[in-house]
């Protein structure tokens, strides 16, 4: 018994000499990622486009985001005369091992071509630690803002307001458009997509669709969308009436954004 007590004292003192040296661990480890998470920031107030980007690990999962080299993009858009401002607040630091996950807050000010600017809202940033260091492998808003977030998501709510246009004067061309060639889902395919809206209009002599603001993620090359609706038609006078929420995946084509599933 006293033997078995000996061992218990001599395991707890084996913890209580390794819980500083787990502490001064986990302490380095959230220094080097707040020294990232300030480069990060100061990057972009200094426009600085090469520091911003070493923040990411290689072959950050964004880098054809929008179809078209994005790094370019960053890099024109960081190179740019005018004042930037990026401030971080509400930040929080998880780390586990060689991940760490850190969730803040964004305001990020700037004047590009004379207009002033400002986007704001909350990303949550992956990170990752190798033989280099830390880097960020997933989640950056500010790294699809800087890559023209902003004049993609214009894009595609264009292609939504061709498609209210599409219906409302029933035109199969226009209609055609916004659909990609390449189109699969569900089993029905491009040509099927427009007989089926062909006899739409036949069967409907007047077509109303009400969009709600969509919520819009990009993924490289496509974009999903989600998005309540109110769709009315009226056939023989009688009014149809319909409320649901739809999903459109879209794909970035070289003519640009065109639905390429969820009709």
């Amino acid at each position: 018994m006293k033997k078995l007590k000996i061992q218990k004292n001599l395991e707890f003192a084996l913890i209580l000499s390794l819980f500083p040296l787990l502490l001064g661990s986990c302490s380095s480890q959230g220094r080097k990622i707040q020294e990232l998470m300030n480069r990060y920031q100061s990057s972009i107030n200094d426009r600085k486009a090469e520091e911003f980007l070493g923040c990411f690990a290689p072959g950050y999962p964004d880098s054809l985001l929008f179809g078209e080299p994005t790094q370019e993009r960053i890099g024109k858009e960081l190179n740019s005369p005018g004042p930037a401002k990026l401030v971080i607040s509400d930040q929080k630091v998880e780390i586990s091992s060689d991940q760490a996950k850190v969730s803040q807050q964004y305001l990020f000010s700037r004047i590009t071509e004379g207009k002033a600017g400002q986007d704001q809202g909350r990303e949550e940033l992956i990170l990752r630690r190798d033989s280099s260091g830390w880097r960020i492998v997933s989640g950056s808003m500010l790294y699809q803002i800087l890559a023209g977030r902003k004049q993609e998501e214009e894009r595609i709510k264009a292609v939504l307001e061709k498609r209210i246009r599409a219906l409302r004067e029933k035109n199969p061309e226009l209609f055609r458009e916004l659909v990609d060639p390449e189109y699969n889902f569900k089993g029905k395919d491009f040509a099927g997509v427009m007989a089926e809206m062909d006899q739409t209009f036949q069967n409907y002599e007047q077509i109303e669709l009400i969009l709600d603001p969509p919520k819009i993620t990009f993924f490289p090359g496509r974009a999903d969308l989600v998005e309540g609706f109110r769709l009315k038609a009226w056939s023989q006078g009688q009014l149809k009436e319909f409320n649901d929420t739809e999903r459109l995946e879209l794909r970035k084509t070289g003519p640009g954004w065109k639905i390429s599933k969820g009709l």
